[in-house]
């Protein structure tokens, strides 16, 4: 049976506890002892800990439930854990449709999904094999449920706990929709001719390297249209040189609605326009800018006035470089020109 004193040191104990306790409350039988002492400011530091705790916890929890941001915990096997309220502000799916369906409806496109699959695979083997995975940035194009496409920003990076084990993976998602639309439009403006509101030289030096590269490692080829108004330099004497920027927009209008959505046509300069056809040969070059040649024939402009343009082909051939191609596409309209105009060359 317990004393009386153990009774009274017990019941304290409880009290600290309970935070209940008053500083004359203590029993007589702990009076100046420092064992108690010590084991009193031991309890009162646990119960400050587990406030503290209890109040980090209530801010953590207010801060995840009320941030603009999409944040979300996921397992190693591509599963989440959690997901912020704000994910349905954002996308329109509820936390529940995204955390227990997210392929089913889609949440991420099938690509973004491919590669986020690839690389959770990649974390896993190196959380096995004890190596830490620090975090992971990437950008992606989500559908809303509505159908509206935004822009999301995501930084990924794994959870640890105070023993250095991996938990599970954190992801902060945030809308950079208005950020992508001024970066569209900045690099829309950096490529873009202001006159005929074609590409300029500089996305077609771009492209053209692009195809370079792309005919020498996949065996694939690519065709080359230089085109040059014929006697440009009359039109801009007899009807003046705003008659001359006008004539310009209408061709670039009239080529645009005459090439295919995978070719691309551009301004290389003064008179003079480029279009760069994708996997197409010498008949493919040929048949276009012929059709090409016809059509600016046949079309009326300033107080019905015809021109004429001359046109040079070439087609890739194990160039070394960009300017091999360019250099016989502009031989071929040089010979073009030569041969009397309005007419298409091939070298």
């Amino acid at each position: 049976m317990l004393s009386n004193d153990a009774r009274a040191m017990i019941n304290y104990v409880n009290a600290i506890l309970n935070n209940k306790v008053q500083d004359h409350d203590i029993p007589e039988i702990a009076e100046g002892d420092a064992d108690f002492l010590e084991l009193k400011e031991s309890l009162r530091s646990i119960k400050l800990w587990e406030k503290m705790t209890r109040d980090s916890e209530a801010r953590h929890r207010l801060m995840t439930e009320n941030a603009s941001d999409i944040i979300a915990t996921v397992d190693l096997s591509g599963n989440f854990t959690y997901i912020s309220p704000s994910v349905e502000k954002m996308t329109g799916y509820t936390p529940d449709e995204v955390k227990n369906h997210y392929r089913e409806i889609g949440y991420f496109l099938p690509g973004v999904q491919k590669e986020m699959d690839r690389q959770r695979m990649r974390i896993k083997a190196m959380v096995e094999k004890g190596q830490r995975f620090d975090h992971l940035n990437f950008e992606q194009r989500q559908v809303r449920k509505d159908g509206v496409s935004i822009y999301t920003d995501t930084v990924l990076s794994g959870i640890y706990d105070e023993h250095n084990n991996f938990r599970e993976l954190l992801a902060i998602s945030r809308d950079i929709t208005d950020k992508v639309k001024i970066r569209k439009k900045i690099i829309e403006l950096a490529e873009t001719d202001k006159l005929t509101n074609l590409y300029n030289r500089v996305k077609l030096d771009d492209t053209l390297e692009h195809e370079l590269s792309r005919a020498k490692t996949r065996a694939a080829t690519f065709a080359l249209i230089m085109i040059d108004i014929d006697d440009f330099k009359q039109i801009n004497d007899c009807f003046g040189h705003l008659a001359g920027d006008l004539v310009l927009f209408e061709l670039a209008k009239l080529f645009k609605a005459m090439i295919r959505s995978a070719d691309l046509i551009g301004r290389w300069g003064g008179e003079e326009f480029m279009i760069i056809l994708r996997d197409t040969d010498a008949s493919g070059a040929m048949k276009l800018a012929e059709k090409i040649r016809q059509g600016v024939c046949q079309k009326q402009f300033l107080e019905h006035q015809h021109i004429t343009i001359s046109l040079g082909v070439t087609v890739f051939s194990d160039d070394a470089t960009v300017y091999s191609i360019i250099y016989r596409a502009d031989q071929a309209l040089y010979q073009a020109k030569k041969n009397g105009k309005n007419q298409v060359c091939l070298i």
